[in-house]
């Protein structure tokens, strides 16, 4: 059976439309119609085809090249991660492009894929995507090897990774607080995506295993951002919790900014442990005890991981005492 070459030529073809129309259609152009541009998009998809931008690289002297896609900009931790990747980069001469895909847009998501595959890179690292079976088809069309970076699903191994584990980190914090004689905790400002459930099941694990109970009135979703963090204060301040673990530094930031407006005293009142370790933490009267995740050595890790081809790994954490938690002698 002859293979049709992925062509814009042999796309019109199959698609009964212009070379002009293809172009522009793959440009993501606004002035066709949808219908025509989806199934355009299909059809080159299906063939395999993706602009070939070698010769311009070559042109400048970029012959090892690696894209990186930020998908999540609610908090700040991508940034010691693309740092960690610009510094392994730099050391293994390989140049990095950035490609942004708003925040957690699934059709830009797709778009950005595509448009990191016509550059012709080593590879992909997706920082925190909530990639979709859509982007990951794109990518095994392609041939292209990535990985994913701060967020893995065990249910597709397949789907390599370089990341903490979410599950060791909701046990690792709310250990923290049960050891400190706190018995009513909460979880706060977690997303109900992966990481969201990872740190909810730890959280639970941990809860299970003191023989505490599990009130879902304790448990509240969010985005992890500071805006979020002031907006649930409320849900926990008529609850009988005297702790929580915060999904972000970032929550737990805007819950103390929240409390201290409503007059509490912190953390006689309330005890915080966040997640990530960011400088966040050192910003908060009083400063934030946290679960810290190594965000540098995580984007050190998946440059060598995606370029030597190794497994998927977790990047250890360390706990980090400051002022925000009240060791409590009895339960209250």
């Amino acid at each position: 059976m002859k293979v049709t070459k992925p062509t814009i030529k042999n796309i019109a073809r199959a698609a009964g439309v212009s070379t002009a129309t293809v172009s522009r259609a793959l440009a993501y152009k606004n002035n066709l119609k949808p219908a025509t541009a989806k199934r355009i998009r299909q059809i080159a998809q299906e063939m395999g085809y993706h602009k070939n931008v070698a010769a311009s690289q070559l042109a400048s002297n970029i012959t090892n090249t690696i894209a990186v896609i930020i998908n999540y900009t609610q908090t700040d931790f991508w940034i010691g991660i693309l740092n960690g990747i610009l510094h392994r980069a730099r050391e293994l001469n390989h140049q990095v492009i950035t490609f942004y895909a708003g925040d957690n847009d699934s059709r830009r998501l797709t778009q950005t894929v595509n448009e990191a595959l016509e550059h012709q890179a080593n590879g992909i690292l997706m920082i925190s995507g909530k990639m979709e079976q859509e982007q990951f088809e794109i990518l095994s069309t392609a041939h292209m090897p990535y990985r994913l970076i701060s967020i893995y699903n065990p249910e597709h191994p397949e789907h390599r990774y370089v990341s903490s584990n979410n599950v060791k980190i909701g046990e690792q914090a709310t250990n923290y607080l049960i050891k400190r004689g706190h018995r009513r905790i909460g979880l706060v400002g977690i997303d109900r995506y992966l990481t969201g459930q990872q740190r909810l099941f730890g959280y639970q694990r941990a809860m299970t295993a003191a023989g505490l109970p599990i009130n879902p009135h304790w448990i509240h979703y969010g985005d992890y951002s500071y805006q979020d963090g002031k907006k649930l204060f409320s849900a926990i301040q008529d609850s009988s919790v005297t702790a929580v673990v915060a999904g972000s530094d970032m929550i737990g930031a805007g819950l103390i900014k929240a409390a201290t407006q409503a007059g509490w005293r912190l953390p006689e009142q309330l005890s915080i442990i966040s997640i990530d370790g960011s400088d966040t933490c050192e910003l908060t009267t009083p400063e934030l005890t946290t679960v810290s995740q190594d965000f540098y050595q995580m984007g050190l890790t998946s440059v060598d991981n995606l370029l030597q081809d190794q497994p998927s790994t977790f990047i250890p954490t360390t706990l980090i005492e400051r002022d925000s938690v009240q060791p409590l002698p009895t339960e209250k």
